[in-house]
């Protein structure tokens, strides 16, 4: 297949940026750059494993998954199934959190990333701040396997903690307490589950949707970890464009105050959240 024909063939499939990812893909499985392939688009390339990745991108199969590495936050990121992959639109969480670890007074602030998935979220933190260390919590080993290799692969692991456990109830030792606490929580509805894009049937569902309303792990999010939030401390919890007031309020009701934090998209993408009340 040439890049030409690789164009046309995920075109015709519904894949939006075509020339793109036929560029991606044949970097990939050739070992040439884009701007190689890109200016000579009608070569043959004698390749079984590009056509084969081809042949399973036109079944809607996540280019991420294909590539097995996807950048988010300008690193590379190993993801593969059992894992979610990592969105821009999670990038506005994870440079608030370096923010305000960049600007905090204390000399080693403690973070702890709940539904780590990937980890990309605490190990770009991580990697982009030298006060900080972390511990990084899923419910899924398939999930903490992947998180594992990152922070491995980013040289991380002596500044983090792993931990598998199921966050609607509380996993940590009552002494943790963290300056930052992250998450980005499954909140797409059941309803808009119904109505994703192929390529989404392919990550676990449990990372997506909480099979309700999407909100059921803030709520327990509030409930188990504000106890582990330190004096001071910032809560960022990522949700979906129309749960901020929600998720706001919901904070507001466990005696938090806080705001809403825009994506690069202007859609509400993250509430900020303080404890504005002692427990």
């Amino acid at each position: 297949m040439t890049i030409r024909q690789i164009t046309e063939t995920l075109s015709a499939h519904g894949i939006e940026d075509a020339l793109w990812e036929a560029l991606l893909l044949a970097e990939h499985f050739t070992g040439r750059n884009r701007s190689f392939w890109r200016a000579d688009r009608d070569t043959e390339i004698p390749s079984d494993a590009l056509a084969k990745a081809v042949e399973k991108r036109c079944g809607r199969y996540p280019l991420q998954y294909i590539l097995g590495t996807w950048e988010f936050m300008g690193l590379a990121f190993t993801v593969r199934e059992g894992c979610l992959i990592p969105r821009p639109d999670t990038e506005i969480l994870a440079e608030k959190a370096i923010a305000l670890a960049e600007t905090a007074e204390k000399t080693n602030i403690r973070i702890l990333d709940l539904c780590t998935g990937s980890g990309c979220i605490l190990a770009s933190v991580l990697h982009y701040t030298r006060n900080t260390t972390g511990t990084a919590v899923d419910l899924y080993p398939a999930a903490l396997a992947v998180a594992e290799e990152n922070f491995r692969n980013l040289h991380l692991t002596d500044r983090v903690r792993l931990l598998a456990g199921d966050i609607t109830g509380d996993i940590l030792p009552e002494t943790d307490t963290y300056d930052l606490i992250l998450s980005n929580p499954p909140y797409v509805t059941a309803e808009e589950m119904e109505s994703l894009e192929p390529e989404l049937s392919h990550e676990p569902a449990t990372a997506l949707t909480d099979g309700g309303d999407g909100l059921s792990l803030y709520k327990a999010i509030f409930q188990n970890y504000l106890s582990h939030l330190a004096e001071g401390g910032t809560m960022i919890l990522e949700h979906g464009a129309d749960q901020s007031e929600a998720v706001l309020h919901m904070g507001k009701s466990y005696g938090m105050t806080g705001e809403a934090l825009q994506d690069y998209s202007g859609h509400n993408r993250c509430a900020v959240l303080r404890r504005a009340l002692p427990l």
